[in-house]
């Protein structure tokens, strides 16, 4: 017999929709069942198991991933949270299937590509290869190890100096804070109503200081996005159609700082962001937006920022961010009809 392990993440904004006995009865009796639940039972591991079904957003299920992207081992997303970026993707529908124990034909879950990041900072660099950092980056500890504050029952990775996952999403700049900043509270009792009150707040100027490389491009300035996206969709917004569900790549979006601050820069800025997240993007372009197919990506800043990954909140290190599209080795299936 297989041990399965069930995740329901309480803190999902739907998650009073799935319970234990839903997942047992959908995924069938070929499984000896744990139960853990988040963040009540604190961290979880993948040892001994030979499959694991997930219950809550995109963050519960990108953490998820960065367990068990390396693994053989079967990913049953059941997706309860708010937004459900991930699972929402449309081209990506094929990939879903019914619950194993009613489907006439259970298909199997699919290998799929996802972002692996990773940090390097400026203290183990030669200091002439960044002229330009101030002290204060420069001082940093470099063997400052991986910790967690809670943020708003979010979780907070700090100067990260293993590698990291992202299963969809990778982006910091204007908006993307709203991602982690939503209340919990207000995501279960008004669900995406929930991240409204805080797209005013969000909508600012943001100047990130950065190099970009892909390829042989590169691209150096401020920005006020920068995203790195494995996706057709973000958001809520389908706008990547360029996405390729088959393909082990992924797409840099980033959209340069406008002129001005204040209300004259948020006008500005309108015109950008209208361009890439309604009328959508499918040719590559390198102006005031930068759209680029990429398998692998460079992001140096001068500061540590925040990024918004898959829906939680990981601040880099000031250094580079070294970013590329690899195939999982655990199988996805994506689960909405339970």
């Amino acid at each position: 017999m297989k041990n399965c392990l069930i995740i329901i993440n309480n803190a999902a904004g739907k998650s009073k929709r799935i319970s234990f006995e839903k997942v047992e009865k959908c995924l069938g009796q070929n499984f000896t069942y744990t139960h853990f639940s988040l963040p009540e039972d604190g961290e979880y591991t993948l040892n001994g198991y030979d499959a694991v079904a997930v219950c809550g957003g995109d963050g519960t299920l990108g953490s998820l991933l960065s367990k068990a992207y390396d693994k053989h081992i079967d990913v049953y997303y059941f997706p309860v949270g708010t937004l459900n970026d991930r699972a929402g993707a449309k081209r990506y529908e094929h990939a879903k299937t019914k619950c194993p124990s009613c489907a006439d034909t259970p298909t199997k879950g699919k290998r799929i590509a996802v972002g692996k990041f990773s940090p390097d900072r400026f203290e183990t660099r030669a200091e002439s290869e960044y002229p330009n950092v101030d002290q204060h980056s420069k001082s940093m500890d470099n063997t400052a190890d991986l910790h967690y504050e809670s943020e708003d029952g979010n979780t907070v990775a700090r100067h990260e100096s293993a590698d990291g996952i992202f299963s969809y999403v990778l982006a910091a700049g204007s908006f993307t804070p709203i991602g982690y900043m939503a209340d919990v509270g207000l995501k279960k009792k008004l669900g995406v109503l929930a991240y409204i009150f805080q797209i005013l707040k969000q909508y600012r100027v943001h100047r990130i200081p950065a190099e970009i490389r892909c390829g042989t491009k590169r691209f150096e300035g401020d920005f006020t996005l920068i995203m790195a996206l494995r996706s057709p969709r973000c958001f809520g917004f389908h706008f990547n159609r360029a996405f390729d569900a088959e393909s082990a790549s992924g797409h840099l979006v980033a959209i340069r700082s406008p002129k001005h601050d204040g209300i004259l820069g948020a006008i500005e800025m309108f015109f950008p962001f209208f361009r890439v997240f309604f009328m959508g993007l499918k040719k590559e372009k390198e102006g005031r937006i930068i759209f680029k197919k990429i398998y692998s990506c460079d992001i140096t800043c001068y500061d540590e920022v925040a990024y918004c990954r898959d829906g939680e909140k990981y601040v880099a290190p000031a250094g580079t961010l070294k970013i590329n599209i690899v195939r999982a080795e655990c199988d996805l299936s994506v689960i909405e009809k339970f």
